[in-house]
């Protein structure tokens, strides 16, 4: 039986090294934290993080010894979800290994997928689960029959949990794959590799990684064949079937030039579906509904950083709920989470800030992080050690403005940054790379004149 061990709910201040914020936040766990029904502390944490509307916090951690588990957070309770130690469910032996992206979690019902792996990749068993009120259920393993293919599944990414709905992408024999959704009893086929892609034809070929709502999908998918090849970000209803969102014959809003590949995951809140786009030169967050229509830019690499100084450099694909959106973006001197709010993008924490008082190395969100009224992330601090935490959104304060004499610093010294990466460029004879940091030349020196 798994202990149970309480935490206290810890505040801490992330101070801005300009001026202090007064944004709360509450500490899941992190690497002084014991683990419970286990010995020692949590020796680390993936980005398979999320949380519900309840504020409830999933996630995968690790021990000293490599071994590694699914923890459930209420209210300051840390519990063991699942682990090296727990028996597979309609199988034989323990679990060993567990899906690394974000797993599914909704009013406290977990999804994910477990395996027994014999090194270095033989999947003796693969699975995806389910875990609700101290039970597990068997979503489909590798004893179960393919829906309208042929076999037996044999390997599987993730799970998503909607309700007391499950969906998930998973392969068989052949090169089959295909998306898959499970009421409990029944399995349905979403679509596979024999399922023509609307708009274009030819072959999906997916990630590992979906947006699921309201019986609704959103996926990412490469596509093979038919009149456009590439990446895709596609879409599901029950009630309009399958939907192209966007391909790399999509026009990218305010760039005037077509989009060169996307990112996994497309997440999706409703029939909103939040993406990463990325075109000749730079990369955006967009959303779009998969009944269509208009996409809306939320963020590209031409934004200057809010409440920061330069513009953005890079992007990892958002989180969303409802009108909310989670983006993590880079810039030239870290990177942040922020938070897309009533038409604005607002810092919810950057790397610049100090979080339990240590300095913050990286930040990591996952396609799950965010629920009703919280956001949930992993942070990294100088030193080694790491940790999850979660907002309250209601307790979010925009942090005081960076002034015009700290831009202007920043901005001549990632001119000067720049400028010299060039210089490197022209020694080696990189003309691409030469000529894409004389693009960024031109925009910095720009804001530096605007300032």
């Amino acid at each position: 039986m798994p202990r149970y061990l309480i935490l206290p709910v810890l505040f801490v201040t992330a101070v801005a090294p300009l001026a202090a914020q007064t944004t709360p936040f509450t500490k899941v766990a992190d690497t002084a934290t014991p683990i419970p029904g286990g010995a020692g502390n949590f020796a680390g944490f993936s980005n398979m993080i999320s949380v519900d509307a309840s504020g409830k916090v999933a996630f995968y951690a690790s021990d000293d010894n490599t071994d590694a588990g699914i923890y459930l957070w209420t209210a300051g309770v840390v519990t063991l979800v699942a682990d090296t130690d727990t028996a597979i469910p309609d199988g034989t032996g323990t679990f060993n290994n567990f899906s690394f992206f974000g797993n599914g979690i909704e009013d406290g019902r977990l999804a994910f997928r477990g395996s027994e792996v014999l090194p270095p990749d033989t999947f003796l068993q693969n699975g995806v689960y389910a875990f609700a009120e101290g039970n597990f259920l068997k979503i489909a393993d590798k004893n179960t029959p393919i829906p309208s293919g042929t076999g037996n599944f044999t390997t599987f990414t993730t799970a998503y949990v909607d309700g007391t709905d499950y969906a998930f992408i998973a392969s068989g024999d052949s090169s089959q794959q295909g998306i898959y959704v499970s009421n409990g009893t029944t399995l349905t086929k979403i679509a596979d590799k024999t399922t023509a892609v609307p708009g274009i034809g030819g072959t999906y070929g997916w990630s590992s990684q979906l947006g699921f709502d309201d019986g609704n999908l959103a996926f990412w998918s490469g596509v093979t064949g038919g009149s456009n090849p590439g990446d895709i970000i596609g879409g599901y209803t029950p009630g309009g079937g399958l939907v192209t969102l966007a391909s790399t014959a999509t026009v990218v809003p305010g760039v005037g030039t077509n989009f060169t590949s996307f990112s996994s995951p497309a997440d999706l809140s409703g029939t909103t579906v939040a993406f990463r786009g990325n075109y000749s030169g730079g990369s955006g967050i967009y959303t779009m509904d998969l009944a269509g229509g208009a996409i809306t830019s939320l963020a590209n690499t031409s934004m200057l950083v809010p409440f920061g100084t330069g513009t953005f450099t890079n992007f990892s694909p958002p989180s969303i709920f409802g009108d909310e959106i989670a983006i993590r973006g880079v810039f030239n001197s870290g990177s942040g989470i922020y938070l897309h709010q009533n038409g604005r993008l607002r810092p919810v924490i950057t790397t610049s800030d100090r979080l339990d008082g240590k300095e913050i190395t990286v930040l990591s969100i996952s396609e799950n992080a965010l629920a009703d009224g919280f956001l949930a992330f992993r942070a990294d601090f100088v030193g080694g050690s790491t940790g999850i935490y979660r907002l309250t959104i209601a307790d979010l304060l925009d942090p005081p403005a960076v002034s015009k004499a700290d831009e202007t610093a920043e901005l001549k010294k990632e001119i000067k940054s720049v400028t010299s990466k060039m210089k490197l460029a022209k020694k080696a004879g990189q003309t691409a790379k030469v000529k894409r940091f004389l693009t960024k030349l031109k925009k910095l020196k720009k804001q530096l004149r605007q300032l």
